[in-house]
């Protein structure tokens, strides 16, 4: 009988990940040469060569080694299964998840949701992350993430879907004293002759941009950035306009700036959020607990804030 570890398969797979030893180490917190000893183990237990070591450039996958990852990350999964279904079958509830949200998405509803579900599971543990949408899906179909909050924008078969809220349309976002914010709405021919602000995530980037694509419109886009609240500060400061689904619940830009939120005319694609895991595994018990809560709580109705 082969003899080897999870400890091992787990810093195996660290490695493959981050596509480094010296990567993995920091991440771990484990010496570099532990890892290398435990990668060594598994290459000599089961006769082969797993990665190929680059001086000063990482690592890369052997053909056995892509092999030996794809069971290793199964092995680990149902490893992870096992031992949260266990912990959430015990008298007092407990155990993990891990969850993740698009970086826009995180502060406006996943604290309010965190805290709801931990007056019912405070033995639960949650985990949570936030990043753009590209970053999130490699996270879920590497075993990281149990839950995902994203956008349904570009998004592949690969996914269940729970639909949060009720679609919203994005708004226009403007200085509270630029002439366009004393209009009950505006069109987007309109925004189109003033500097745009544009919040550069994907997919929001290319979403707000295909609004204007669409109609044959093509704006000046004056700044961009990762985020919120610099398009906010921006925008406060009179430098253009944006174009948001997020509504945070003040007008107040973090400089003291004030803002308007202009509905926008023109027939637009809306956004809405979903609670997304993959087809092919089993969410846990702590996982399935959290997704119940999720979809017994009202997004729409527990603010009148949209999402973005």
């Amino acid at each position: 009988m082969k003899n080897f570890t999870l400890k091992q398969l787990h810093y195996f797979s660290t490695v493959v990940e981050t596509e480094s030893i010296v990567e993995a180490s920091r991440k771990l917190f484990i010496a570099q040469p532990s890892i290398s000893i435990a990668i060594k183990n598994l290459e000599q237990t089961f006769g082969q060569q797993l990665l190929i070591r680059h001086h000063a450039q990482g690592v890369s996958l052997t053909p056995d080694g892509r092999r030996f990852y794809e069971k290793a990350r199964e092995l680990l999964r149902l490893s992870h299964e096992f031992e949260q279904n266990t912990l959430a079958d015990s008298d007092n509830i407990s155990g993990q998840v891990s969850i993740a949200s698009f970086e826009s998405v995180a502060p406006l509803y996943i604290p309010k949701l965190i805290a709801g579900f931990k007056k019912i599971y405070p033995d639960i543990e949650i985990q949570l992350n936030d990043g753009e949408q590209h970053e999130i899906m490699v996270g879920l179909h590497r075993g990281q993430f149990d839950l995902a909050f994203l956008y349904d924008l570009q998004l592949d078969n690969s996914i269940s879907k729970d639909v949060l809220n009720a679609p919203h349309k994005p708004y226009a976002l403007l200085a509270a004293d630029h002439p366009l914010a004393q209009q009950k709405s505006v069109t987007l021919a309109q925004l189109s002759r003033e500097p745009m602000i544009l919040l550069d995530v994907i997919p929001s980037r290319n979403y707000f941009l295909s609004l204007f694509s669409e109609k044959k419109l093509h704006p000046k886009v004056a700044y961009t950035s990762p985020s919120i609240e610099i398009v906010r500060c921006m925008v406060g400061q009179g430098q253009g306009f944006s174009i948001l689904v997020t509504r945070p619940s003040t007008k107040t830009t973090y400089d003291g700036q004030q803002l308007a939120y202009v509905e926008i005319e023109d027939e637009m694609e809306s956004s809405t959020l979903i609670m997304a895991y993959l087809k092919i595994t089993e969410p846990t018990k702590p996982a399935r607990l959290f997704m119940d809560y999720c979809r017994n709580f009202n997004l729409d109705e527990s603010s009148n804030q949209s999402i973005g």
